[in-house]
C-alpha cells in the first residue's frame, strides 16, 4: 500500500501563515541528503521520478534547511573499512549549502564543535572536546580562542564562495557542559556556568565580527534540549553576559516535557517577555510508521506520539503533529520549526560511525517513504 507522504501538508504554514512572524522559518535538516545520494546510491523521488530533495523541500513550502559542521576526524574504528563519514566536513557542508542556495532555500548552520574521533567505549564523558582540542581542553583561554578562530574562519570561507547562512547556531543541545577533557564525568571540575558562557560567547563574538567585517546580518541562535530545562538554563547563563538573538530548543515528546509550562505559547511568551529573545524550534520529529526499511535499530518509538494523534502512527500522525506544533509557535510570535532527520531515509551505508552499524534509526520519521519516494496527493 502506497504511503501518502504529503510534504506540502507539513510545510503548509508558509502558504497561509507567513504573516504571523516577521521572519517565518519552516524546514528540515539536510545533512545526509547529498551524502546518501553520492556515497550510498540513494535516489530521492517524487511521484516515482527522481528529483532533487532540496527542490522537493522548496516546492512544498519549506524555506530553510539546517546543516551542521563537525571537526575531523570523520571516522573511527567502527567504520575502518568504510568510506569516511564526512558529510559534516567543510567541503561537504559547502556542497549542501550550494544545493540549498540553488533551490532558493535559506540555511541554518550549526557549529557543533564535536567529532567522530572516539568509539563509544572511549568517550569517558558525553561532553568531550574534539580530538584536536583535547590538549587545551583544560585551558579555558586557549580553548575559547580556538572556538572563536575556528568559527570565524569557517564562516569567512563560506562567505568567500557566496554562501551566507541566515542563522548560525553556536553549539548543539548545550544544556550542560561543553568541550571538556576526556576524563570520567565524576573527575571533572564542578560545573561552571561561566565557563560555558565564555565558550559560547567565543563563537557568538566570531559571528558578530563576521557581520561587521563582511556587512552581513547573520542571526545567532543558541540551542538546548528540553523545555523543562529552559528557565534554569536561561536564568543561570544569560545574566553572565551570554550574547545571542534566538533561543533554540529541541523537543521530542518521548524524551522531553514542557516542564512548568502548559503550552508552547507560554514558552515563547516567557522567552520574549523575560529576555527579549526570539524563539525557534530547532529539532523535532514525529513518526509516520512504526516499521523499518533497513536493518538498523530505530529510536524514538510510539511513545513519541501525544494523546489525540493516530497511534499506531500513520502519515496523518506526522503531518498533523508537525502542523499543530509549528502553528502554535508561529501564532505565539516564535520564528518557526525545523524538523530533524526529514531526509534520513534507510540505507546500507554508515551515517553515524557507531556500534549499531549502517542504516537509519530515523527512516520512519523521514519525509520520504520507505521507497525514498514522495508521492504527491492529487485532489
Amino acid at each position: 500500500m502506497t504511503m501518502k507522504k504529503i510534504l506540502s501538508g507539513i510545510f503548509f504554514l508558509l502558504m497561509g501563515y507567513i504573516g504571523l512572524a516577521q521572519n517565518c522559518y519552516v524546514g528540515t535538516t539536510m545533512d545526509f541528503a547529498l551524502y546518501l545520494q553520492n556515497t550510498c546510491g540513494i535516489v530521492y523521488k517524487e511521484d516515482g521520478l527522481p528529483k532533487n530533495p532540496y527542490q522537493s523541500v522548496k516546492d512544498h513550502g519549506g524555506n530553510i534547511i539546517r546543516l551542521r559542521q563537525d571537526l575531523p576526524p570523520y571516522s573511527n574504528s567502527y567504520v575502518i573499512n568504510e568510506p569516511p563519514v564526512d558529510y559534516r566536513s567543510p567541503s561537504r557542508v559547502k556542497e549542501n549549502m550550494q544545493a540549498a542556495h540553488d533551490a532558493g532555500l535559506k540555511t541554518l548552520f550549526t557549529f557543533s564543535y564535536q567529532s567522530f574521533a572516539l568509539d563509544a567505549n572511549e568517550m569517558l564523558n558525553p561532553y568531550v572536546a574534539p580530538l584536536a582540542w583535547q590538549p587545551i581542553a583544560s585551558d579555558l583561554n586557549k580553548l575559547a580562542d580556538s572556538v572563536h578562530d575556528y568559527t570565524y574562519h569557517a564562516l569567512a570561507d563560506l562567505i568567500s564562495e557566496g554562501l551566507v547562512p541566515e542563522i548560525v547556531s553556536i553549539g548543539n543541545e548545550t544544556n550542560w557542559r561543553i568541550l571538556e577533557p576526556n576524563v570520567a564525568e565524576g573527575n571533572l571540575p564542578t560545573y561552571s556556568p561561566q565557563r560555558v558562557v565564555t565558550l559560547l560567547n567565543a563563537g557568538t563574538s566570531a559571528v558578530r565580527e563576521i557581520n561587521l567585517d563582511y556587512n552581513k546580518n547573520i542571526k545567532i541562535a543558541l540551542h538546548i534540549a528540553d523545555a523543562s530545562d529552559l528557565t534554569w538554563w536561561m536564568n543561570t547563563h544569560v545574566p553572565l553576559g551570554l550574547d545571542f538573538d534566538i533561543m533554540g530548543l529541541s523537543h521530542y515528546h518521548a524524551w522531553h516535557s514542557l516542564g512548568n509550562f502548559d503550552s508552547w505559547t507560554e514558552v515563547v511568551d516567557w522567552v520574549q517577555s523575560n529576555y527579549q529573545k526570539d524563539f525557534m524550534m530547532l529539532e523535532t520529529a514525529q513518526l509516520f510508521s512504526s516499521g523499518y526499511s533497513d536493518n538498523h535499530v530505530n529510536v524514538l518509538g510510539t511513545d513519541n506520539i501525544p494523546p489525540g494523534y493516530p497511534n499506531p502512527p500513520t502519515t496523518e500522525t506526522q503531518k498533523n503533529y508537525l502542523k499543530d506544533l509549528t502553528l502554535e509557535i508561529l501564532e505565539a510570535g516564535g520564528l518557526g520549526t525545523i524538523t530533524w532527520g526529514g531526509e534520513w531515509v534507510g540505507s546500507d551505508c554508515y551515517i553515524y560511525p557507531d556500534q549499531y552499524g549502517p542504516g537509519s534509526s530515523w527512516e520512519n520519521k523521514a519525509f520520504w517513504d520507505f521507497n525514498n519516494n514522495l508521492p504527491i496527493h492529487h485532489p
